[in-house]
C-alpha cells in the first residue's frame, strides 16, 4: 500500500475515532440526564409522602379527644380553672395541627416545582474552560438549570489554580461575558472560590432592584419604639419589607413586634408563603407561650424578576403606592395577630413600574395626622413630594405629620419607603 493510502487510512481512523468519542459522550450525557430526571422524580415522590404524613398527623390532632378528657369535662364542669385549662389545651392542639398543615402545604409546593437540567454545547463548554483557565479558574461539571417559573441558573464546579482570592462576584462577571447572560452568585454561595472543587450556583440577575429608606419618631414618654421593621431577600429574586406595630408602647411593645418580625423573616427565608408565615406566627402569639402581646404585621413582598408587589396586611395601617403624582391607598380592616385562631389577612397584588415607591406606615402616623388635616388627605400630601431618594421621601412624610401634631408624639411613628427601579442594561 502506498504512503498516500496509508495516510488516508490513518485520517479515516482518526475521524472515525472522533465520531465514536462524540457518540459515547452524547450517550453518557443522555444517561446522565435520564438519571437526573429519575432522581428528581424520586425526590418529588418522597416530598409528597412527607406532605401526606404531615397532613394525616394534623387531621389526627384536630379530631383527637380521649375518653378521659370527655369524662373530665363532665365531672369537672363546675370547676372553672380546669375548664379553662382544657379549653387552652384544645386551642393549642388546633394551633399545632395548623402548623402541621402548613408544613404539608409547603412540602407539596416544593414537590410541585419543575426544574430541568441540561448541558451546554461541547464547543461552548471548551471555550469557557479555556477562557476561565487563563483567569486562574478551573471548570468541572456545568449544568444549565431552567426552573418552572422561567428563571435561569447555572450549577458549576469550580476551583482556583493558585491560593489567590477570587470572589464569586468576579467569577459571575466572567461567566456573564462567556455565557452572554448577566449572572450573579446565589445568596448561599461562598464569597471566595476555593482551591478545592466546590459547586457554585449562579442565577440570572433580576430585572429590577429596590432601595428602602426609613424615618421614625418615638413616643415622647418612652425611650424605645414599639415599632419594628426589616428588609431582606428571600426565595429566588424576592425582597420582603416587614413592619410590625406592637400593641402598647415601650419595651413590651418592642418585644412583641421584634418577635413577630424575626419569626416572619425566618419563615419567609425557609420559603413559606407570606400567608402561611402569618398563620404560623399567629399560632405562636395565640398560645401565649412567649408571653407576648398582640401585634400588627404589614408585609410587602416584591418579585424582582416579574415586577410584582404583593401586600399582605393584618391589623396594619394603610399602605400607599406612589407613581409620579398618582398615589393609591391600600387598606385593610381586620384584627391584629394573636387575638383569633384564624387571622383575617387581606392580600392584594400590584404590578410596579420603574420609579414607583411603596410606602408603609405604622398606626402612630395615621393617628397623628388625624390631629390635623385627617387621614383622607394623606394620598394627596404624598403626591406633592418629589424626593427621589427613599430616605428623603420618608423624612418628608414624617416631617409633615409631625407638623400636623405640633411635635407632640403620642404614639410611635414609623415610615418605610421602598423605591423600585429597572436595572440599566
Amino acid at each position: 500500500m502506498s504512503e498516500k493510502n496509508l495516510n488516508s487510512g490513518c485520517d479515516f481512523d482518526k475521524h472515525r475515532a472522533k465520531d465514536v468519542s462524540i457518540i459515547i459522550t452524547r450517550k453518557q450525557e443522555g444517561v446522565m440526564m435520564m438519571e437526573t430526571s429519575m432522581i428528581q422524580d424520586y425526590e418529588r415522590q418522597r416530598l409528597m409522602e412527607y406532605a401526606d404524613s404531615f397532613r394525616e398527623l394534623a387531621d389526627t390532632f384536630q379530631n383527637f379527644k380521649t375518653e378521659e378528657e370527655n369524662e373530665k369535662s363532665v365531672s369537672t364542669e363546675g370547676e372553672r380553672q380546669l375548664i379553662l385549662w382544657e379549653r387552652q389545651l384544645s386551642e393549642q392542639r388546633a394551633v399545632f395541627a395548623g402548623q402541621l398543615q402548613e408544613m404539608s402545604r409547603m412540602l407539596s409546593r416544593i414537590a410541585g416545582q419543575e426544574r430541568s437540567m441540561e448541558k451546554i454545547s461541547e464547543k461552548k463548554y471548551r471555550q469557557l474552560v479555556r477562557e476561565m483557565r487563563t483567569e486562574g479558574i478551573l471548570v468541572g461539571d456545568l449544568f444549565y438549570i431552567r426552573a418552572g417559573d422561567g428563571h435561569r441558573q447555572y450549577s458549576i464546579q469550580l476551583r482556583t489554580l493558585k491560593a489567590v482570592n477570587i470572589s464569586a462576584e468576579d467569577a459571575a462577571g466572567l461567566l456573564s461575558v462567556l455565557l452572554d447572560m448577566r449572572l450573579v452568585p446565589h445568596r448561599n454561595c461562598s464569597f471566595f472560590l476555593s482551591q478545592e472543587w466546590s459547586t457554585y450556583l449562579f442565577q440570572e440577575e433580576p430585572s429590577y432592584h429596590v432601595l428602602t429608606g426609613s424615618a421614625k419618631a418615638i413616643k415622647q414618654s418612652e425611650t424605645v419604639s414599639g415599632d419594628n421593621f426589616e428588609s431582606f431577600e428571600h426565595g429566588e429574586g424576592s425582597v420582603a419589607i416587614l413592619l410590625s406595630d406592637g400593641m402598647g408602647a415601650g419595651e413590651s411593645a418592642l418585644k412583641s413586634s421584634a418577635m413577630v418580625v424575626d419569626l416572619m423573616q425566618r419563615f419567609l427565608e425557609a420559603e413559606f408563603s407570606v400567608e402561611a408565615a402569618i398563620r404560623l406566627v399567629n399560632g405562636v402569639l395565640l398560645t401565649g407561650g412567649a408571653g407576648q402581646n398582640t401585634s400588627t404585621i404589614d408585609c410587602c413582598s416584591i418579585d424582582l424578576y416579574r415586577g410584582t408587589c404583593h401586600f399582605c396586611k393584618v391589623g396594619a395601617a394603610p399602605s400607599y403606592l406612589k407613581r409620579d403624582n398618582l398615589v393609591e391607598q391600600i387598606s385593610s380592616r381586620n384584627l391584629p395577630l394573636g387575638l383569633i385562631e384564624e387571622p383575617e389577612s387581606e392580600s392584594v397584588t400590584r404590578y410596579l413600574e420603574d420609579g414607583d415607591y411603596v410606602i408603609l406606615l405604622s398606626d402612630g402616623v395615621v393617628d397623628a395626622l388625624n390631629q390635623g388635616v385627617g387621614e383622607a388627605a394623606l394620598p394627596e400630601i404624598i403626591s406633592r413630594f418629589q424626593s427621589k431618594n427613599p430616605s428623603e421621601l420618608a423624612n418628608d412624610i414624617l416631617g409633615y405629620v409631625l407638623g400636623q401634631c405640633k411635635g407632640e408624639v403620642r404614639d410611635d411613628m414609623t415610615v418605610l419607603v421602598t423605591g423600585f427601579w429597572e436595572r440599566a442594561r
